[in-house]
Parts: structure tokens; C-alpha cells; sequence
């Protein structure tokens, strides 16, 4: 299978990674059987989108903990909370 991705912008370099990413994740969403909006996915984009009644974040820092948190609950990990209890345990 081949991919081929023609960008006509100046900035084509710096964007070919992002696309590239993109595709890999939307590829892993199928195969894990994710249907509908990936908000998870919102980190790579201006305007992200969200279901029919939710706000959409545009902080990154918290877009990117989404990111890692869903790769993370996929993958078996224990997630990323920033509650400070694994101090505690």
C-alpha cells in the first residue's frame, strides 16, 4: 500500500509529519473499533471537534493529555491524572 500526499504550500515540510500522524492514528481508531468524532484527536488541529453538546478544549496541554490518556487506556497503561495520589499509595 502507498500513500501519496501532494502539498502545494510552502510549509509542506513541516506539515507532511502531522498529516503522517494523522493517517496512523485514524488507521488505530478503525482497528480499535472508535467510531464516531476522535475528540482524542483535537491535539492536531485548530478547530477541533467534539459531540453534539460538548465544549470543545482548545488548550494543547490538555488536548495532548487526551491524546496520551486514550493511547494509554488502549494500550492497558494506568493513566496520566495529575492528582498527585500516586504519592500517597
Amino acid at each position: 500500500m502507498q500513500i501519496k500526499i501532494d502539498f502545494l504550500c510552502r510549509d509542506s515540510i513541516l506539515a507532511a509529519p502531522l498529516v503522517l500522524d494523522l493517517v496512523l492514528f485514524s488507521d488505530y481508531a478503525k482497528r480499535a473499533n472508535m467510531r464516531g468524532t476522535q475528540e482524542w484527536l483535537s491535539f492536531y488541529f485548530k478547530s477541533p471537534m467534539t459531540a453534539q453538546g460538548l465544549y470543545p478544549e482548545h488548550d494543547l496541554f490538555i488536548q495532548l493529555m487526551k491524546l496520551k490518556n486514550t493511547l494509554r487506556f488502549h494500550n492497558g497503561d494506568d493513566l496520566i491524572t495529575h492528582l498527585g495520589n500516586e504519592y500517597y499509595d
